[in-house]
């Protein structure tokens, strides 16, 4: 029997309010890496134990989050408990024409805390018992510069014996200032064994015109394997071996990308962790994101799902 992959997703999952009609909002969670961790669940479980690693209070919120967590399989044991803390909250707002808007309440959010008082060694025997680990930009934003700079040298502990992914997932209102998030960023790419990376994220920050550009950055900071995504359109993977295109098997009009960076991320990750090669594992991501992008949400709805056959 094979033995099970154990992989983490690391970040913060957040309250979601979102139009209902009326001026009613329906409440429900999200965050890019708790997406990412329950499309993994859903698409690779049991041949994959996923974990999610963050903060959360005492509160009816924060255990709405466990009880979500584990009704989609997931393992909640490396959750932090922060007393005092709740989880953040965003509300999405839609104009005439239709285009999403968010406002975020997230300063004083028990995921910004969950290394706090965490030694370097603490952190790295958590990691130690994956297979595979990942994390993002959010992640690294929301970290005060000690918690994060302890999550890197933990990773740079355990790089070698557990694969490390990373999306750097660009969200400049959530650092202090771009060099701060270019450094976070280089030293990201320095640990990634997967660096899942979107152009126009990537643009934002440095001025390469071109997906091949943006691979040989990234390569070029050390990270092994990199995955530049152009939209629904291409993308392109740069290895030890060159460039390889991995386009998505159809082209398809979407009714809401809100989810569609966080499901790629889910297909690729769990492909690679399994074993298979990056054009199965490129397949497969384009194949979950497309199936995410034609319903609205970033998670969609249990009821909606089917287990992509591999």
């Amino acid at each position: 029997m094979n033995k099970t992959v154990r992989l983490a997703s690391i970040g913060e999952c957040m309250i979601e309010l979102s139009p209902a009609g009326k001026g009613l909002f329906k409440q429900g969670f999200a965050g890019d890496t708790f997406n990412t961790a329950i499309y993994l669940s859903r698409q690779f479980s049991p041949e994959i134990e996923v974990s999610y690693v963050t903060g959360l209070g005492s509160d009816p919120q924060s255990n709405g989050i466990r009880k979500l967590l584990v009704d989609e399989g997931l393992n909640v044991d490396s959750i932090t408990m922060v007393e005092d803390k709740t989880p953040g909250l965003y509300l999405i707002e839609n104009d005439e024409s239709g285009e999403r808007f968010f406002q975020y309440w997230r300063n004083d959010a028990a995921a910004k805390q969950m290394f706090a008082g965490w030694s370097v060694d603490k952190i790295k025997d958590l990691l130690e018992t994956f297979n595979l680990v990942y994390f993002s930009g959010i992640t690294l934003a929301i970290l005060d510069e000690e918690q994060r700079n302890n999550l890197f040298e933990a990773l740079a502990a355990v790089k070698g014996k557990v694969q490390i992914g990373f999306d750097p997932n660009y969200r400049a209102k959530l650092w202090p200032d771009s060099d701060i998030c270019r450094a976070a960023y280089e030293r990201a790419a320095s640990l990634a064994d997967l660096a899942l990376v979107t152009i126009d994220d990537h643009q934002a920050l440095w001025p390469d015109e071109t997906a091949q550009s943006v691979a040989d950055r990234w390569r070029q900071w050390g990270a092994a394997e990199v995955v530049v995504k152009e939209g629904g359109a291409n993308c392109i993977v740069l290895d030890s071996e060159g460039f390889h295109d991995a386009p998505p098997p159809e082209l398809l009009k979407p009714k809401d990308t809100t989810g569609a960076g966080d499901s790629f991320a889910a297909g690729y990750l769990g492909m690679r962790a399994l074993g298979h090669d990056f054009a199965e594992a490129a397949q497969m991501a384009h194949t979950i994101a497309g199936k995410v992008i034609m319903h609205p949400g970033a998670v969609i709805d249990p009821s909606l799902w089917t287990r992509v056959e591999f």
